[in-house]
């Protein structure tokens, strides 16, 4: 009986155990359930509060109540340590965490980039949580922008910035939790395109211009008002949009001045262009001057005016007739290189308005050089009528006065210089800077009664281009005996031009024979003489001894006999002239490559290549300029013209040039130094 019992008890307690274990599993089963039940309906009321507050709604979202860690971005306590936002907005289930004995409250610092003209706004919302979002400089200590800040238990809190820049901002933002307590909480943010107002600009001439103030020249030797730098102009350059609109509250603009830096030895053109009406320049040029500060009135004592040549005046006033414009031509005494100084006046009253602008253009038309120096010759009374004009003495090639494009010189003469008898006669030489495929025209203007002009142009190796005595028979019927020549510069350089009298005045009879000279760019409305390009001999000018006329040029000193002239009848009924042939059109097509051979195989190489250099096409029978071009980074430039005969292509930095008689052509310049670039491309 014992043992039955025994084994029965013992049976009995595995069946108890066995049971006590299922009884474990179901309720660990129902525990689990009921966490997911409650997770799950969490979340749909979650979803549903997000939902609602994304339509405006401002229902709190449900306190979660399970335990809360670090998120995703964590450790980003600092500035240093904040983390750039990569998920789509909104961000969920970030957290305060402050268990952590380090950072009781948890801040939180995320990074944003914003581009140009656009707007970053961030909110945070939590459960219960009182917090701060407020957004900062790159700096991370400078806030920037707008902020709501939260009151009360149920946090939303906004910020906005705009980034005005025209660059893309590093915005850091920081989240702050008002409490101690763990808690969770979600991010919005987005950043969008703004509308930028248009800037109105301030009308030209209504307003100090960016040179201001530079009254005097202590204000102008030195960076001041809104100005970073002195009041400088480069040689070379061109300063536009000029006025003399009063500078802050003064009541008149008394002058501009302006320095330039003059080398010795080189001769300076200071022009005021694109003189508007309201204004009328004044320009006076000075020696440089010891000490700048010192000089605080205009034109103060102890400033030296530079001594001007070319027939220029200094100070200057409408150099050109009907112009409202001053130059001043110049050349630096050698030895005295330095700081040159530009003050510019307005004679017009007029009250400032718009418009009222002008230019101010400094070149350097010849350069320093051993031989850039004006002999100088001490002035002396003649006992003849008549004073040699401002250009004297320009008796030969060696004296030949400078003159520059497109400008008028008034009052010259055939006075000569230190006549020894009174059978001394003159005639005038000068000099004209020309550049390559570029046509001149030359004219003698308002000539005296009694004045006949004969001119001769000259390439600048002193050999005869060509002349002119009368412009046209037509011309002459009238009594004009002006002359005119036209050309077409084959080179870039000097061109001398000798004007003279078809019959020479004396000493004491050549007062009164007075004319005007002009050389301008282009051709002239009217037909006149064009150059032959074929080579001429040279004419060799022995003075005193005046250059002899060429035969072809000047009239004739005795009357012609007769000649017997062919005499051919016409009928009534005029012969319609045959048409012209039509030239075929003719493309070329012309690759040049110009590099530094360097390993001597006569190809263009990788990193050969020379950069910027000039490449010309001209018809090849009348000189007409076809195309021009530059080399690109790799030493290649591809020019392509209609033309129906054979082109030239010219490389003139290097002197080289090409007949091209097919329709394609590759040119390879090959240099075998690396040749040092000039300043400016020809």
């Amino acid at each position: 009986m014992r043992n039955k019992l025994n084994t029965t008890d013992a049976a009995m307690t595995k069946n108890m155990a066995i049971g006590i274990k299922a009884i474990e599993f179901l309720v660990v089963v129902a525990l689990a359930c009921i966490t997911l039940a409650t997770l799950v309906i969490w979340t749909l009321h979650y979803q549903s509060a997000y939902a609602s507050m994304r339509k405006g709604n401002t229902m709190p979202l449900p306190a979660m109540q399970v335990a809360i860690g670090p998120d995703q971005y964590e450790p980003n306590d600092v500035v240093t340590e904040a983390k750039q936002i990569l998920s789509a907005s909104p961000v969920l289930s970030l957290t305060f965490y402050t268990s952590n004995s380090g950072s009781p409250n948890d801040p939180d610092w995320y990074k944003f980039f914003v581009g140009s003209n656009s707007a970053l706004m961030v909110s945070v919302q939590s459960f219960n949580n009182p917090l701060i979002a407020r957004i900062y400089l790159s700096d991370g200590v400078t806030p920037v922008g707008t902020y709501v800040d939260t009151v009360g238990s149920t946090a939303t809190s906004t910020a906005i910035v705009t980034n005005t820049t025209s660059n893309t901002q590093a915005y850091y933002v920081l989240i702050s939790n008002l409490t101690n307590t763990n808690a969770y909480y979600t991010l919005i943010y987005n950043t969008t395109p703004i509308a930028m107002p248009t800037a109105t600009s301030t009308p030209l001439g209504v307003g100090p211009d960016a040179y201001e103030p530079n009254d005097t020249i202590a204000e102008a030797a030195i960076a001041t008002g809104p100005r970073s730098t002195p009041s400088f102009i480069a040689v070379g350059s061109r300063i536009d949009n000029l006025n003399f609109y009063p500078y802050d509250s003064r009541t008149s603009d008394a002058a501009d001045w302006f320095e330039f830096y003059g080398r010795s030895g080189s001769i300076y053109q200071i022009t005021t262009l694109n003189v508007q009406p309201g204004v009328e320049t004044v320009m006076s040029v000075y020696y440089p001057v010891a000490n700048t500060a010192n000089y605080t009135v205009t034109n103060p004592p102890g400033l030296s005016l530079v001594s001007a040549i070319g027939g220029s005046s200094n100070p200057n006033n409408r150099y050109q007739i009907g112009v409202r414009g001053s130059q001043v031509m110049f050349q630096v005494p050698n030895g005295q290189d330095g700081m040159y100084w530009i003050e510019i006046t307005n004679t017009d009253p007029s009250p400032r308005i718009a418009g009222q602008t002008y230019s101010l253009q400094v070149q350097e038309i010849l350069q320093a050089g051993p031989t850039a120096t004006i002999t100088p010759f001490p002035p002396t009374l003649t006992p003849y009528p008549g004073a040699p004009d401002a250009f004297e003495p320009n008796y030969d090639f060696d004296h030949a006065g400078l003159i520059a494009p497109n400008t008028k010189y008034s009052n010259l003469n055939f006075v000569p210089w230190h006549p020894t008898s009174e059978t001394d006669v003159n005639n005038d030489f000068f000099k004209l800077p020309v550049k390559q495929g570029v046509y001149y025209t030359c004219q003698t203007l308002d000539l005296s009664p009694g004045t006949d002009t004969n001119i001769i142009i000259y390439n600048q190796d002193r050999a005869g281009i060509g002349g002119n005595d009368d412009i046209s028979p037509a011309e002459r019927a009238k009594g004009n005996f002006a002359s005119r020549f036209s050309w077409l510069s084959a080179y870039t350089g000097w061109a001398y031009i000798l004007v003279g009298e078809v019959d020479p005045p004396l000493a004491d009879e050549a007062g009164g024979r007075t004319y005007s000279l002009e050389c301008d760019i282009g051709l002239p409305a009217t037909a006149t003489p064009l150059v032959n390009l074929t080579p001429v001999q040279a004419v060799t000018y022995m003075p005193p001894t005046p250059l002899p006329p060429e035969p072809t040029m000047t009239p004739y000193p005795t009357p012609r006999t007769a000649q017997n002239l062919p005499v051919r009848p016409i009928t009534n009924q005029p012969t319609a002239p045959a048409a012209p042939p039509t030239a075929t059109p003719r493309s070329v097509s012309v690759n040049v490559q110009v590099f530094n051979d360097l390993n001597r195989n006569g190809l263009l190489d990788p990193g050969e290549g020379i950069a910027d250099v000039s490449v010309h096409l001209t018809d090849e029978q009348t000189g007409t300029p076809l195309a021009q071009g530059t080399t690109d980074a790799d030493g290649r430039v591809n020019l392509s013209v209609i033309d129906p005969g054979p082109v030239r292509v010219s490389v003139p930095l290097f002197g080289y040039s090409l007949l091209v008689t097919g329709t394609a052509e590759t040119v390879r310049v090959a240099i075998l130094t690396i040749p040092v670039l000039p300043d400016s491309i020809p």
